[in-house]
């Protein structure tokens, strides 16, 4: 019995002491991920979807660097960003399907659409960002190929 709560108490205060003060719209964050697409880390990459938060949207330059990261992130390396969701510590989802619903300029929405669904991970939240990137793409008067 000591043994299990210890070990409880160690993963609870660990889980603690990991997480990290979130500063809203921290355009650091974003020069960071751009600066680091092909070496990213899960600590950077939680770091910048922390960051997303309604109050952004009257910041322009970190509204529109962070879309275009965002899609150059999932188009880069998406797994990352379903670790991270996956572990609950990102309360800004609903935000960030919204930028994906949202790009400020085009992308190749098929090819990271495919990228997405390469990603072996059964999570609703993969679901929603697929069917944002088929919003998106809709907008614009595309279909995407499933």
């Amino acid at each position: 019995m000591k043994t299990i709560l210890t070990i409880i108490l160690t993963l609870t205060l660990s889980t603690v002491f990991c997480q990290t003060d979130c500063q809203k719209c921290d355009i650091e964050k974003v020069k960071i991920v751009n600066e680091n697409l092909d070496n990213l880390t899960l600590q950077m990459v939680g770091d910048f979807l922390c960051t997303f938060d309604n109050s952004c949207k009257t910041n322009i330059e970190f509204s529109q660097w962070s879309n275009e990261i965002l899609y150059n992130h999932f188009d880069k390396n998406p797994g990352l960003v379903f670790k991270i969701i996956g572990q609950g510590q990102i309360d800004s989802t609903r935000i960030i399907l919204f930028e994906l619903e949202n790009p400020i300029r085009d992308f190749d929405y098929q090819r990271i659409y495919g990228k997405i669904s390469d990603v072996r991970t059964k999570s609703e939240f993969k679901e929603k960002v697929l069917k944002s990137i088929e919003l998106a793409t809709d907008k614009e008067g595309l279909k995407i190929k499933k």
